[in-house]
């Protein structure tokens, strides 16, 4: 059976692909790291009722069967893709407020150097 992959394009980025590693524990459950209740929600007492079934094994009962290793498999490529667009996430983040950061920076710059040429519109003559 062949392992399902994925394929990320966009325009800022070369190609990421994703692939399975059959031998990684990650693509042997069904419990993804990504998926389901924060351990927030979970630690105020809430219970996963939609936590995913254990993987149906053939009747050796050690063996997952084809469609189990294919949820496995694709829960797996599940969390590979949500880590990774979570970190470009981040990435953007961190651009976007280092790009206000500097934006702000200059227009206090600005700011400053107009009060200090003399230029803060106030009038500062008395009038008679």
């Amino acid at each position: 059976m062949v392992s399902p992959s994925a394929l990320y394009t966009a325009p800022d980025v070369s190609e990421k692909r994703f692939t399975v590693d059959r031998s990684s524990e990650k693509y042997q459950t069904t419990n993804g790291r990504t998926t389901g209740p924060s351990a927030h929600v979970l630690g105020a007492g809430q219970i996963d009722v939609d936590r995913p079934s254990d993987p149906k094994l053939l009747s050796d009962g050690r063996t997952p069967t084809p469609l189990s290793i294919l949820r496995m498999e694709l829960t797996g490529l599940q969390d590979d893709i949500n880590e990774f667009l979570t970190e470009r996430m981040e990435l953007a983040k961190n651009k976007k407020l280092k790009t206000q950061s500097q934006a702000d920076e200059q227009r206090i710059d600005k700011e400053i150097t107009k009060l200090l040429d003399g230029g803060d519109d106030d009038d500062d003559e008395t009038k008679n």
